[in-house]
């Protein structure tokens, strides 16, 4: 396969200028391109009707999954101040970031392949490739965020926890600067028509290749390689104390049961995270290994199979957005029982025994009734009055959301006499 150009756009799209490069590339039935690639048919997999279907239904899959569960997550977490932790915030700010991805790269990038021209409009041809770009940097630096804020809460416990109001600007300055970095994905974009196939494209139209080379490399070390160092850096501290504190004899008695319990659960959130940013690299890293070798490889472009792996690339990214609900379903037990008062249909309806248990909002609480066996009082000879035999404690969960902590309140006390 060969690849020629009618004008100056770059064959290749930019890191995460996913649009273009699908735009670029788009192919038609006798086997040339839209102005920036010609394709022989035999050599040209995503000519196949079939293909086409399938990439078609995993993105409506796709589109349809993302909307549907991050718009969940945003609504639950709205819905329920008690919710409205630091974590949940800044999960809530990733969902809307999947509900931006959903709306226009989902979409837009077949579409813009497969219907083999540009008939969006100058405007969208701006907006599409910053957004996607948007989108990723709020995702990674909220990821960061996140990853930085439960080291401080559990590495250094004694520092003050962030405020709301302080999470809610460092949000705002998230998307500020995720617009800031984007904005050359907007502004180098141009919408051209082609005489020859009278189609449009919107492509890229850099001043310089150096100018594009750079602003890839600079967007793979902004938006993949530090935010992990960092985020990894911050998980791997965060696993060794909270390893170090469960093997430690921590209080006696009640103490160290309870203090038992909010060391696992925070492992077990702090679980959660690391699948979520686990899930979020692998996604990308596909698309972003095609997108620094036809940057640095201009052979590669002659890869009879190159359209085809950048939509498998592409559908894997993309899907990064469906997961998160899933894992919050399943590892967070907030999120589990805000789903099922919200969506009950999606749950599977098993009766569960709760005869020695009560079931608060916010976790399950043992509260079988413990017998006092109190020594009797009096002056010893069996007539003075002694305590009743049976005394019970009242177990009562209360849950801080400010400092996402639960805390068991035991109250001791005995039957009145008739």
């Amino acid at each position: 396969m060969s690849l020629t150009q009618d004008y100056d756009a770059p064959v290749f799209a930019i890191f995460n200028n996913i649009s273009s490069l699908a735009a670029n590339f788009n192919v038609s039935d006798n086997g040339t391109g839209n102005g920036s690639a010609g394709v022989n048919e035999p050599d040209n997999v995503m000519d196949k009707a079939w293909v086409r279907g399938i990439f078609i239904v995993l993105y409506a899959v796709i589109f349809l999954l993302g909307i549907s569960g991050n718009t969940l997550v945003v609504f639950v977490v709205i819905r329920n101040k008690s919710m409205q932790t630091i974590t949940n915030i800044f999960i809530t700010n990733l969902a809307v970031s999947d509900i931006m991805m959903c709306l226009l790269a989902v979409p837009f990038t077949p579409l813009s392949a497969f219907l083999e021209s540009w008939v969006f409009g100058e405007a969208l041809c701006h907006i599409v490739p910053m957004t996607l770009g948007v989108s990723v940097y709020v995702s990674t630096l909220t990821s960061t965020a996140i990853a930085i804020d439960r080291y401080f809460v559990i590495v250094h416990p004694f520092k003050p926890r962030m405020k709301i109001f302080v999470c809610l600007l460092l949000i705002v300055a998230i998307w500020i600067v995720s617009v800031s970095i984007s904005l050359p994905l907007a502004i180098y974009q141009k919408v051209s028509w082609n005489v020859k196939e009278q189609t449009y494209s919107c492509y890229e139209h850099w001043p310089k290749d150096t100018a594009r080379q750079f602003f890839t490399v600079t967007n793979l070390i902004l938006q993949y390689i530090v935010p992990c160092s960092i985020i990894t850096f911050c998980y791997i501290k965060v696993s060794v104390v909270l390893r170090i504190r469960a093997k430690a004899k921590i209080g006696s008695g009640r103490n160290r049961e309870r203090d038992e319990m909010e060391i696992r659960r925070k492992r077990r959130a702090n679980k959660m995270l690391i699948a979520m940013v686990s899930i979020f690299v692998c996604c990308w890293l596909p698309l972003n290994v095609v997108h620094i070798i036809t940057e640095y490889h201009k052979p590669f472009g002659d890869w009879i199979y190159l359209f085809l792996v950048f939509f498998i690339a592409h559908v894997i990214a993309m899907s990064s957005t469906i997961y998160n609900p899933f894992l919050y379903a399943w590892m967070n037990e907030n999120f589990k029982k805000e789903f099922k008062t919200v969506a009950p249909f999606l749950f599977s309806r098993r009766r569960h025994s709760s005869m020695n248990g009560v079931t608060t909002q916010y976790t399950t609480v043992d509260t079988h009734s413990v017998l006092q066996r109190s020594p009797p009082h009096g002056n010893g000879n069996g007539n003075g009055n002694s305590a009743p035999a049976n005394c019970r404690n009242e177990a009562t969960a209360v849950y801080n959301a400010e400092g996402e902590k639960v805390h068991l309140q035991v109250a001791e006390g005995c039957p009145e006499d008739d």
